[in-house]
């Protein structure tokens, strides 16, 4: 007796879970902060933390006060650097944060 046609990879389960509970996708944050070097590049790094994700907005920690606007200029550019990496409709957009605000 097979089952197999009835299983789904416990990834896939977990990830319905997180998305009916409205909790963000651990791998794609996983995958987020992991690469945020790559992913972020100037003006970014040294300057910001990626914290998680809520809904489809990515919330990133400015390394300071005076660091929020100056990160700001630059959400486009990252932004369409993450729709490359991961996909339309994942993160659509960037909430930047001043330090303990989130």
């Amino acid at each position: 007796m097979s089952h197999g046609d009835d299983l789904e990879p416990f990834s896939e389960s977990l990830n319905d879970v997180f998305a009916r509970l409205g909790l963000p996708d651990p791998v794609l944050m996983s995958q987020v902060v992991s690469e945020w070097e790559i992913l972020a590049g100037k003006p970014w790094v040294g300057r910001s933390t990626p914290l998680f994700v809520r809904g489809q907005t990515l919330v990133v920690e400015a390394s300071g006060p005076s660091m929020v606007a100056y990160l700001r200029y630059g959400e486009a550019s990252l932004l369409e650097t993450l729709k490359e990496r991961f996909g339309e409709g994942l993160i659509n957009s960037i909430e930047v944060v001043p330090p303990g605000r989130a």
